[in-house]
């Protein structure tokens, strides 16, 4: 299969498994924290009875505006399409040069999209619900960011294909070592799950930035969410953990390393309580700090 062929095969194919399979991560994170919660916990396809739920209830607007209504689309369409530029068992049919802070970028604006759209209703919950949501971007996206520089520095170049391929050629670094725990620990921060789910925190803000979202709307946001997981641990996996299998092989061992991850991450959500935002605020810049050291190796070249 040519190259050309490969890339208008994966947008055509590559948004259906992006959607489809995202959701899952919802069930599957919510069955780890009902076991160590010694529960029986939803099923692996809650994500997607709860999207067809919310999909089928009747939609009721508080405040009508270009940006309440374009929001969930956008936060969705920008997550779908940071999934097309991920390696994929080696290949990158999407890639190019600086492929890698598009990402970042793109994973940015779907985020940014939550907080516009909370801030763009008339509930005070929303507002304060949005200005956390935006204060844990900008903490958590110069962490994610740093990382992919730390091995873009080692790799010579910002390609997610070749980033990967170098990583897994040359072994880790010193500095890679140090980039790939300051965004393992940010993770739970990016994802924005406990103990860093501020922006939602149900006993404070009753639901934060989507309080006054239901319906479709929602349900286009919470979709936008798995997505978001599923993207952001899958780019991680492929990059600071890559595997030396490639086509269909090497997909299916990193959506493996993907589940284990994320595992580990449903775990660390039960075991930590959720931080008040000062404290976030403290745990973040701390993993900035480890970030610089990892950056300060990078230029040395170790």
């Amino acid at each position: 299969m040519s190259a050309a062929v490969g890339a208008v095969a994966w947008v055509l194919l590559g948004p259906v498994l992006l959607l489809g399979a995202g959701p899952w991560l919802d069930g599957f994170g919510r069955r780890v924290r009902a076991r160590l919660e010694a529960r029986r916990g939803p099923p692996l396809l809650q994500g997607y009875l709860d999207l067809a739920k919310l999909a089928a209830k009747e939609e009721v607007v508080a405040v009508s505006n270009p940006v309440t209504a374009a929001a969930p689309w956008v936060a969705l369409a920008a997550a779908v399409t940071a999934g097309l530029l991920v390696p994929l068992g080696g290949a990158t049919p999407l890639g190019f040069a600086g492929d890698v802070l598009v990402l970042v970028y793109l994973l940015g604006m779907s985020a940014a999209a939550v907080a516009l759209g909370g801030a763009s209703g008339a509930s005070a919950y929303g507002l304060l619900g949005a200005s956390r949501e935006l204060l844990l971007l900008l903490l958590v996206e110069p962490v994610v960011a740093g990382a992919f520089l730390v091995v873009g520095l080692e790799a010579g170049t910002f390609r997610l294909g070749a980033m990967a391929a170098w990583h897994l050629e040359h072994g880790p670094a010193v500095s890679s070592v140090l980039a790939g725990s300051a965004v393992f620990l940010a993770l739970l921060a990016y994802l924005g799950r406990v103990p860093f789910d501020l922006s939602e925190a149900e006993q404070e803000l009753t639901g934060g930035a989507l309080v006054e979202y239901g319906g479709r709307r929602l349900a286009l946001f919470r979709w936008a969410l798995f997505t978001r997981w599923l993207v952001a641990a899958w780019v991680v996996v492929e990059v600071f953990v890559p595997t030396p299998l490639r086509g269909a092989a090497g997909a299916a061992a990193t959506a493996a390393l993907v589940l284990v991850l994320f595992g580990v991450l449903s775990v660390l959500s039960v075991l930590i309580a959720r931080f008040r935002i000062d404290q976030a605020r403290v745990v973040l810049a701390q993993i900035g700090v480890l970030m610089v050291f990892a950056f300060t190796f990078a230029v040395m070249g170790a």
